[in-house]
Formats: C-alpha cells, structure tokens, sequence
C-alpha cells in the first residue's frame, strides 16, 4: 500500500515553505475569490505543492496482526525495558547484562500470561448470562475469526438497505396528516459576525485527531500548524458565512460500515451504519 514518508517530514522546513505560501501571504488579493476557489487553493497548496515535496508517497509493507484487546500500557513498557535490555547485551556480551536481559524477559512473558488470563476471564464473566456474547468470547480465546472478518459486504447492498428503509418510513407515514404549524413570531439573523483567527485557531486546537482520505492534509498535522493556517481558514470561514455557499468540495464524504454492537447476531446490513469524516466540512 502507499502512505506518506512522515518520518522524513521536517516541521521547521515544513512551517517555512507554508508561511510563504499563498494560504499565509497577501490575503488581501484573495478576498475576492469565491468559496470553491479558496477550498481548491488550500487543497493544491497543501496536498500538491507542500505535502509531494516535503513529504512524498510512497510504498510500504504492513502485516496483518492477531488483535490483542488485553494489550494495554503496562504491556508496552515491559516490552520496551525488555528491548532495552537486549539491545544493551548485544553492544556489551557481558554476562551481567544477559541476566538482565533474561530478567526482563521474563517478567515480560509473565505480564502477557497474566494479562491475557485475566482479560479472558473477566470476559467470559461479564458474558455469563449472555450465550451469544459467550460463544464470540470462546471464538476469541480460540483465536477463531468473528464473523464480521469473515464475511463481505458490497456496497450495493449496503445503498439498497438504506433506500428500501426510507421507502418504508415513507410508506408507513403517508397516511399521517401534516402537521399545521403554528405561526410565532422568531429572531433572525441579519448579518453574521467576521469569524476572527483566534476563534479558528481555538477551534482546530480542540478538534480531535481524525482523518478522513478527502483531507488534503492529516488533521495533526493542521493542528500543528494552525497558527499559520488560522488567518486563510477564517477567510474561508467568513466568506461562506457572508456568501450563504457551502464549498462543493465539504459536500462529499467518505462513508464507512461500522458495526453498530459487537453483541449484535451476525453481520448484516441492519447492523451497521454510516459514518463519513471531513475536519472542515464537520466545523
């Protein structure tokens, strides 16, 4: 699969080349440019020019992992002093080092067992009055795959559930008499307040570190750079706001199945539903 070289990233190189970017220069001659306009800057600015130069695709390897749910912190730091520990037996050969090279190990080993074990047991009695949920636990400690790993979902199918499900929502209301709404007199708004930088920058700072594909760049990434950034995205913001047009661009979404309960009896399309993420069409 493909993915950006981030380690290769430089933050400092990074944060200089996009001052003198068109997103951070001059926004002054960018006050006419329409909504669409400034969206499809910010996307060839970033992803184009910024991200292929400083930060280019390429391939790498991932293996398929057996999922480990009792993995947890304590179990990464006992890894880490055990790696530790063999790496400084293998600069030193030192019989000192390869005992506590052992040592660790060890008590590495002894964490796992103990996790596992207990992780396990607290599952199976957590489920004890639920058979299904008992029986997917059991497939766990088998290390047999769940059903939602083995069976596929096209989209097709996903898209006909939806829209036979809507059809019968209208098919069982359309005997229902509308509702008479009743006149009252509501505030409206007039005009909207300039969106200010320091309102963005606050706004991207508390946003959560998740990325969707249609993202021109990572969302840790914006974060990390919202100082610079903060002064274009309340441009954009305000001229939405003042304009009433909502980018072209934020109106796609990238939808994703997600199973609704692990404890939910096998994996058809009532038991999923869609989620679609996008930071700037979400603000």
């Amino acid at each position: 699969m493909t993915s950006g070289a981030w380690r290769r990233l430089s933050r400092d190189s990074f944060a200089s080349d996009l001052a003198a970017s068109e997103l951070c220069t001059n926004l002054d001659a960018l006050t006419n440019s329409s909504v669409d306009d400034l969206v499809k800057l910010y996307s060839v600015v970033l992803l184009t020019d910024l991200l292929d130069r400083h930060c280019p695709v390429v391939k790498v390897r991932r293996r398929a992992r057996q999922r480990t749910p009792w993995f947890d912190a304590d179990c990464r730091a006992a890894r880490r002093r055990a790696r530790v520990a063999e790496r400084r037996f293998r600069r030193s050969r030192s019989d000192e080092d390869r005992q506590a090279c052992e040592e660790r190990l060890k008590a590495m080993r002894s964490l796992y067992e103990e996790k596992n074990s207990n992780y396990w047991r607290n599952e199976i009695a957590a489920s004890k009055c639920d058979t299904t949920r008992l029986w997917r636990t059991f497939k766990g400690v088998l290390g047999e795959a769940s059903v939602a790993d083995t069976d596929a979902h096209t989209a097709d199918d996903f898209a006909a559930f939806f829209k036979d499900k809507v059809e019968a929502v209208r098919a069982s209301t359309a005997a229902t008499p509308l509702y008479d709404v009743p006149y009252r007199l509501t505030p409206t708004i007039a005009e909207w307040s300039i969106v200010t930088s320091e309102e963005v920058e606050k706004l991207i700072g508390s946003a959560l570190n998740k990325t969707c594909q249609l993202d021109p760049a990572p969302t840790w990434l914006v974060k990390d750079m919202r100082g610079l950034l903060s002064p274009f995205i309340s441009l954009l913001f305000s001229k939405s706001l003042t304009t009433g047009c909502f980018p072209q661009y934020f109106k796609e979404a990238s939808q994703i199945a997600l199973t609704l309960s692990l404890l939910m009896s096998g994996p058809n399309s009532t038991n999923l539903k869609p989620l679609n993420y996008q930071i700037w069409g979400k603000c």
